[in-house]
């Protein structure tokens, strides 16, 4: 009997040019996850690189570092022609952007998964809601053809499952993440130095721009929710960077009475990245959703164009909305 990754790897091993891509505004599972996906086909004698189009964000360069023998694992344009793409931690596929065009170039597509999808996009694919993060399931595609899990991909695989689940703090994080790091450790994985960089060092205008934050944040549905912003002139003034942004919603997110968190950030086309968050029983997709995004249960995101007053009380009406069905019970 076939398992889940049967075909996936049969399709793998007949192709030797692979593109891997992840959605824009990379985070640390879909970095990790590429990154140790790419190392893994390399490994198997692959020709393979990861497309991006924005650059990786601060608190991740040092995942920029990898590379064979000078051969970037990371590139904005394509070296050579794929035959096949495999899409990471990407629930739409509008959300590969400027590179759509090279995935639908591909004679052969592969998706590998957590968020929940509406459309399915791809020939295969092999997408789980319930998984941690997508660096779980590019663990088990990885065993399934055969690599030997080294310590570089163990350390994708770590910043992976470590970033999406909040440290093993969200509600997101099962036994069997618990277990799947159990053994990224036996490969000697420098956890520490891992969580110090991602967590512990910051530039000063990001802690900067997460005090700010917290001036321009308003309170709303009797304090059980939290929003707060930035525009492309606010990051100017603080010396700010666009990547600095990404911790932002968790700085909102430990306020005690809080249930849901938003945090809105400014394209330079002038519309709004929206990130929500809830901690124990909201359900932040269905917020998404109504406003035209998706994601997760506890954690989801939409992009929103209007004033940035507009774009609030949209948020503010939707999220009003979640809390009051949670009320009644429904």
């Amino acid at each position: 009997m076939m398992n889940k990754w049967t075909q996936i790897v049969q399709l793998i091993n007949r192709s030797d040019d692979i593109v891997i891509m992840t959605h824009t505004n990379m985070d640390g599972d879909a970095i990790g996850s590429a990154s140790a996906l790419c190392h893994a086909l390399r490994t198997l004698g692959k020709r393979c690189v990861i497309l991006i189009e924005d650059d990786i964000p601060g608190y991740l360069k040092f995942m920029h570092d990898h590379s064979d023998e000078g051969d970037p694992f990371f590139v904005k344009d394509m070296p050579f022609e794929a035959n096949l793409a495999i899409v990471v931690d990407c629930g739409d596929v509008s959300r590969t952007e400027k590179r759509l065009g090279v995935f639908k170039a591909c004679e052969k597509k592969i998706v590998v998964d957590h968020h929940i999808q509406d459309e399915k996009f791809a020939d295969l694919c092999v997408v789980e809601p319930d998984a941690s993060a997508t660096g779980i399931l590019v663990y088990q595609l990885i065993k399934e053809l055969g690599v030997d899990i080294t310590k570089k991909i163990a350390e994708d695989l770590y910043v992976a499952i470590m970033t999406d689940t909040g440290c093993f703090r969200y509600s997101n994080t099962t036994a069997e993440c618990h277990l799947v790091t159990a053994e990224l450790y036996k490969a000697g994985i420098e956890f520490d130095r891992l969580g110090t960089l991602v967590y512990d060092t910051l530039p000063l205008a990001q802690v900067k721009l997460e005090s700010q934050i917290i001036d321009w944040m308003q309170l709303f549905a009797g304090g059980k929710a939290v929003i707060s912003y930035v525009t492309l002139e606010k990051l100017r003034e603080l010396g700010a960077t666009y990547d600095m942004t990404g911790s932002c919603i968790d700085v909102l997110r430990k306020i005690d009475s809080v249930e849901v968190c938003a945090f809105l950030k400014q394209h330079e086309d002038g519309s709004f990245k929206l990130s929500l968050r809830a901690k124990s029983y909201a359900d932040v997709n269905a917020v998404a959703k109504a406003l035209g995004g998706g994601g997760h249960i506890r954690a989801a995101g939409a992009t929103l164009r209007g004033d940035l007053s507009d774009v609030i009380a949209q948020v503010v009406s939707e999220v009003e909305k979640e809390l009051k069905r949670c009320e009644k019970g429904e």
